[in-house]
């Protein structure tokens, strides 16, 4: 009997697997540009992986021989005025913006979640708070975030990520905050409350796990706009340390020479816009799949 019930859960979950494997296949299949996008973050997340391994030069590598050569044999996308291999460093700073784009989209749900699900679910928490979030999102996203990173002092990774993070943190408390506003009204909620369940309770166990699908969607947005957010601040001078090779840096050192040497500024601008454009369609797909009310008919 043992051995039929091992089987019969081992079925189980083979099944399980198997549906939910074909389900992502048909999601990542059924539109080409959702298709497109999978593929390319495929690509920029090997390139993260094994960018210096794959690398033809060190991404600081002088050579003051080579300085400002364009897209050539020897280098493909060409040189900047450091004679250094721009398809090097933009391979390098792949890794950088993905891990800072992943680090912010994770500081902004750790922040949002609680704080929206908290102000949906107590109305007079919520009309303090929500009252600052709204204050927070009428400043641009870049006026802030250089606001705070002059707080800060100095540029940095771990400023970055917190300065950005908590500009994009109040659009996660907006999402989570009118989602659970519609969900403690649902019949469950009530039942639970009838039955003399704790607010904490029902909050972790009854409108948590219903807000999995807007939160996914919001951080695939996130990320897109805290990569594009990150390069702004590069390109400003102000975000990480200029050793360190990122696209909105690279972008930062060639506008000098954009004239004489475009390549500088425009292979790093196609990779940023390439890795953005990506990120908001696999947004768009996962939104139209996930949110009843905009899911097209299968």
């Amino acid at each position: 009997m043992t051995t039929e019930s091992s089987l019969q859960v081992r079925a189980s979950e083979s099944t399980t697997l198997r549906r939910a494997f074909d389900a992502t296949l048909k999601f990542v299949t059924k539109r080409k540009t959702t298709l497109s996008a999978v593929v390319i973050l495929v690509a920029l997340l090997f390139i993260a992986a094994f960018g210096p391994t794959i690398s033809p030069y060190g991404a600081n590598k002088l050579n003051l021989s080579d300085r400002l050569q364009g897209p050539n044999i020897t280098h493909l996308l060409g040189t900047d005025n450091f004679g250094r291999d721009i398809l090097s460093r933009a391979l390098s700073g792949t890794r950088i913006t993905l891990l800072l784009g992943l680090s912010i989209s994770g500081f902004a749900l750790l922040l949002g979640l609680p704080i929206g699900m908290l102000c949906g679910f107590y109305d007079r928490f919520g009309i303090v708070v929500m009252r600052v979030v709204d204050a927070m999102m009428a400043f641009p996203a870049i006026i802030l975030a250089l606001s705070l990173m002059a707080i800060f002092g100095k540029p940095g990774v771990l400023n970055v990520i917190i300065a950005v993070g908590i500009v994009w943190a109040p659009r996660m408390v907006r999402v989570v905050y009118s989602s659970t506003l519609s969900l403690r009204e649902n019949t469950y909620v009530e039942a639970a409350r009838a039955l003399g369940m704790p607010s904490l309770r029902i909050l972790v166990r009854h409108i948590s796990i219903n807000l999995l699908s807007p939160v996914i969607v919001q951080a695939t947005f996130t990320f897109a706009f805290s990569i594009m957010e990150v390069a702004a601040l590069n390109f400003l001078g102000v975000g990480i340390p200029p050793y360190i090779a990122s696209w909105g840096g690279m972008m930062n050192e060639g506008r000098t020479y954009i004239i004489r040497a475009p390549w500088i500024i425009l292979f790093p601008g196609l990779f940023l816009a390439t890795a953005v454009l990506s990120f908001n369609l696999l947004g768009d797909a996962l939104r139209d799949r996930l949110d009843p009310k905009l899911r097209r008919i299968m």
